[in-house]
């Protein structure tokens, strides 16, 4: 089973470079929170965000996917969903954007302090944050919402390398 991030006070994420965490506020993503996927400038680096709705987010890292869990009993089946959507002609374009290197996946209204103490006690339950390592480079986000079965859909915004 994924890692989820589900018991955030918001559920809007930010995917922020490891490097600019400690001065993070927890205000940074306020103007584009309300989108489903955006994108910000933050001392000169992307800072990618998943909002728009109240769902818990996991990283597939195999697949470079986040996925949002809109309903579903479980997320047994979800790594070969996933695998089988990657060749679907559905997933939409989304935005582009730089990336590279370490990043913290958490709630975009918590502060460095809160995201670091989640991090250095990685047993947390809930988990709170959660680390993603990317390759540099320039990437273009694609979403995509899949129904595995009639009891379960998940949203999927993936980062294909361009």
């Amino acid at each position: 089973m994924a890692t989820w991030l589900d018991g955030t006070d918001f559920a809007r994420y930010a995917l922020i470079p490891e490097e600019l965490l400690p001065a993070w506020e927890g205000t940074e993503a306020d103007d584009v929170i309300d989108e489903y996927v955006s994108v910000f400038r933050l001392t000169g680096r992307d800072v990618l965000t998943l909002g728009a709705e109240p769902l818990s987010v996991t990283w597939l890292a195999e697949h470079l996917t986040f996925a949002r869990w809109c309903y579903a009993d479980d997320d047994t089946g979800l790594p070969s969903a996933v695998r089988t959507a990657t060749e679907s002609n559905d997933w939409k374009d989304v935005l582009s954007l730089e990336l590279g290197g370490r990043y913290v996946l958490a709630d975009v209204a918590y502060e460095a302090d809160r995201i670091l103490c989640s991090l250095r006690d990685a047993q947390q339950r809930p988990a709170e944050a959660f680390r993603v390592e990317l390759p540099s480079g320039r990437y273009r986000v694609q979403s995509l919402t899949i129904d595995p079965d009639p009891n379960t859909q998940f949203m999927l915004d993936r980062l294909l390398p361009e």
